[in-house]
């Protein structure tokens, strides 16, 4: 019934055009054969159909005048390709243009071994990208591939192997049935199949075969109670003689591509109109129409059957009524079987292949209206028209491309059981173009709970969070969880990705996490206690400073520093202050800050400490020898100046070149550690290592000042507190390069608070103590008695006795802070610089 539709749909076209009188003057016949799908027997018919005309042998020269009057201007035909490859043979050899209408085989695009072959449909090449492309939407990658064993099979399978593989899609199975259904073989072979089908895990399985062994396939695929997807080939994807086949619905979804579809004006209605016209000359539309007529009568008996027992019909008409008619067309009145078995994408082919051939003719023999009537050019000059042609239908424009292929493309049918009989839905289609399937996967019923999309999978598909660890087949695969700090966020992901330096993930995650930030907070129990002994430290120096600032002019405050000790008070204020830019959320601006803000403050407290030991050391140590020299360059102002401005400089030329930054640090695995960066270790070093030179050299003064009078000692304390320093720096040093996470600034805070304290302690508090508690001691005859009685002086008082010119010109040759001693015993007033 398929190839009658067919020739039905050539016959419209060509009746069409000779009634619209397209070539006016002219008209246009036919003559059909069936070729029983049998290469062999078309070959037959195509010789007996050519015979009445053989060309010189010089036809291919387009000079050559050919006498004879060919009765076959073009061919259209056949359905399968192993038919048409082997009649396009002989037909290229006398350039008779031959136009199929379903043969897509690749090997037919050859213009050498083919150059008369025409067809309107696309090549092949493009059904097995379709095909590829489908499967990959649908994230399959284990499918099976059964096809028949001729030139069409082989070359699809061929074919579409090269586009999966360009996808990582892999075949379970690649099976091959004989071509023609009366071979023993296709049984036995299709029994294999059967067992291969059900012994793998490949869900969806391309049938690639003509109608009648799909046919016999499906029989035992309903047989054995199989259920999967399958994806149809243009051969059979809308053939009524599958979709009628008893229980076809159980076997699964039905999906697949066919020749673009097109409505023939007029035909449904023609197709209504068989018996009304004169075919006389068509012997298989009237064989048609009395069979036809036989089973109306046979099913008009059956309803009477059913009705009563009084029927009465011929016996002899009953009989062959049921051998020609089968259990479907019996309950289909008049043309409607034919309407209902229309297949759109064969019928449209072929009557665009009689459009072609009628735009080349015009095109040959017509203009301005008329038509030559000539029907003696050879075939030869109609196919370099037909090339050519290029006309519009259903709103597109239609044409043979360089291979003589159309240029349309494919649609996607799904198979939907609607009122008990399948329909095909357009459910896609396939753009050659574009190289993409416009899909409508709404339209697809997949026969599967909730209508969901079934795997066909070789592996278990890992889920977001595991990836692929491939075997030796790279379709088949184990899963395995991300380790942390990586993740997979899609399927089948064949790594895990790494997170961000700022993420974190747990093992087998599917995404990533911002890390928690962390730093030493203000509410952090640890960062209070320091905070506590910082403001503490504030103020202390804040009395302290009070204190002395009433007590000036006391003989104490004056052996403590007298104006000094104020730049002390004001530089410990600072480094107590910079503490507070340790802790909390650290920024460039902080950052910047905190390191120079102590390292200059100290260093100009640590300078007041290197002048107030090198006074001491001037004046109990060096005395009268050198005191006149040393009043033109001891001076303390310019010292300390000098002193901070080499630290200053440091800072400086660190911050312009590399300033200390924030920075984040990955601490464990779910933590940013965020604090400060110094930038240079190098630039932090000098800072710090300055420092402590100064204090060594403190240190040193210091330790020759240990034989003063104790009222008197300030060398043990600066010596005490320079220990503490030095100390302290020395031990923050492994403890700075071991700590990590966010105690690390409070590992250099303790160190400052540390040195801090022990210089207020070794250096204010002694004062203040003596200020407060030992007030009878504070006085200038007090400390004069205690110089002259101490044995620890390296220089006898007799040496004052006299007021020489050496003494005149020692008596401010260290500073103006100068304690006036007066003897009780009645010596003269002496001037000794403390």
């Amino acid at each position: 019934m398929t190839g009658f539709l067919k020739s039905l749909g050539m016959i419209y076209a060509i009746e069409k055009i000779n009634n619209l009188n397209f070539l006016p003057g002219l008209t246009l016949g036919y003559e059909i054969y069936d070729t029983c799908s049998n290469a062999g027997k078309a070959l037959q018919e195509t010789i007996r159909l050519t015979s009445e005309w053989e060309p010189p042998a010089d036809h291919f020269s387009q000079q050559c005048n050919i006498s004879a009057r060919p009765s076959v201007k073009a061919v259209i035909g056949a359905l399968y390709s192993e038919v048409s490859i082997t009649i396009a043979r002989h037909l290229s050899f006398k350039l008779i243009p031959q136009i199929s209408y379903g043969s897509s085989a690749e090997i037919l695009g050859d213009k050498h071994r083919f150059p008369s072959f025409l067809r309107t449909v696309p090549n092949e090449i493009y059904l097995t990208k379709a095909l590829s492309i489908l499967i990959n939407k649908f994230h399959w990658n284990y499918v099976g591939i059964v096809s028949s064993d001729d030139d069409y099979g082989r070359s699809l399978v061929e074919n579409l192997s090269v586009q999966l593989d360009l996808l990582d899609i892999c075949t379970a199975f690649k099976d091959m049935i004989p071509a023609d259904v009366g071979d023993q073989r296709v049984h036995q072979t299709i029994h294999s199949i059967i067992g291969r089908i059900t012994g793998s895990s490949a869900n969806v399985i391309i049938l690639a075969l003509k109608v009648s062994l799909v046919v016999e396939v499906l029989k035992e695929i309903v047989k054995h109670n199989i259920s999967r997807t399958w994806i149809a080939t243009d051969h059979w994807s809308d053939s009524q003689e599958v979709a009628k086949m008893i229980d076809i619905d159980n076997i699964g979804c039905v999906i697949g591509f066919s020749f673009k579809h097109g409505e023939i004006p007029g035909f449904r209605k023609y197709l209504h109109t068989l018996e009304s016209r004169n075919h006389s000359e068509n012997p298989f539309i009237k064989e048609y129409l009395q069979i036809q007529s036989r089973c109306l009568d046979a099913y008009k008996h059956r309803q009477c059957l059913q009705a009563s027992n009084s029927c009465t019909i011929s016996g002899s008409i009953l009989e062959e009524s049921y051998l020609n008619c089968s259990e479907d067309n019996i309950y289909l009145q008049s043309d409607d079987y034919l309407e209902r078995s229309i297949e759109p994408d064969r019928a449209y082919s072929t009557y665009l292949a009689v459009q072609a051939i009628a735009e080349a003719i015009k095109n040959l023999l017509c203009s301005n209206g008329s038509c030559i009537h000539n029907t003696t050019f050879p075939p030869w000059q109609l196919l370099q028209e037909v090339k050519k042609v290029k006309f519009s239908d259903n709103n597109e424009t239609v044409y043979f491309d360089g291979y003589g292929d159309f240029n349309t493309g494919f649609d996607l049918l799904s198979w939907h059981k609607i009122n008990n009989s399948i329909e095909f839905i357009v459910a896609g289609v396939y753009d050659i173009d574009e190289n993409d399937i416009i899909l409508s996967s709404y339209d697809i019923i997949w026969n599967t709970p909730n209508n969901e999309i079934p795997e066909s999978r070789c592996s278990k598909s890992c889920s977001p969070g595991k990836y692929k660890i491939h075997s030796n087949v790279k379709c088949c695969y184990n899963c395995s969880l991300c380790p942390e700090g990586y993740y997979s966020d899609a399927f089948d992901m064949t790594e895990c990705r790494n997170c961000l330096p700022h993420q974190w993930s747990d093992k087998g995650s599917s995404y990533c996490k911002n890390k928690m930030v962390e730093y030493l907070d203000w509410v952090d129990p640890f960062a209070g206690v320091l905070l506590s002994f910082a403001a503490f430290g504030v103020l202390l120096v804040v009395i302290i400073g009070i204190v002395f600032l009433k007590y000036l002019s006391t003989p104490a405050v004056k052996a403590a520093g007298g104006i000094y000790t104020f730049i002390m008070n004001v530089s410990l204020l600072a480094s107590y202050i910079s503490s507070g830019f340790f802790i909390g959320q650290p920024s460039d601006l902080s950052c910047m800050i905190r390191q120079p803000l102590y390292g200059i403050s100290f260093t100009v407290c640590v300078s007041c400490i290197l002048v107030k030991a090198l006074r001491i050391v001037l004046a109990f140590e060096l005395g009268q020898r050198i005191c006149y020299h040393v009043k033109l360059t001891y001076q303390p102002a310019i010292v300390i100046i000098i002193l901070t401005s080499i630290q200053a400089g440091i800072c400086i030329v660190w911050l312009a070149l590399k300033p200390p930054s924030v920075q984040q640090i990955p601490f464990l695995s779910q933590y940013l550690i965020q604090q400060c960066h110094e930038g240079s270790t190098v630039a932090y070093g000098i800072m710090l290592a300055y420092i402590a030179f100064l204090a060594f050299v403190c240190f040193v003064l210091a330790y020759k000042e240990r034989k003063l009078p104790d009222i008197y000692n300030e060398g043990r304390f600066i010596t005490f507190s320079m220990l503490i320093y030095i100390f302290v720096w020395f031990a923050f040093i492994p403890l700075y390069v071991t700590t990590k996470g966010k105690y690390l600034p409070a590992v250099e805070l303790l160190a400052i608070l540390t040195s801090n304290y022990g210089i207020v302690c070794c250096h204010l508090l002694p004062t203040t103590y003596i200020l407060f508690f030992k007030s009878k001691s504070n006085r200038r005859d007090v400390y004069l008695e205690n110089l002259q009685t101490s044995p620890k002086i390296s220089f006898s008082l007799p040496n004052f006795s006299v007021r020489s010119s050496q003494a005149k010109k020692c008596h401010n040759c260290l500073s103006s802070d100068d304690v006036s001693i007066y003897s009780s015993a009645g010596f003269r007033k002496r001037s000794i610089s403390i």
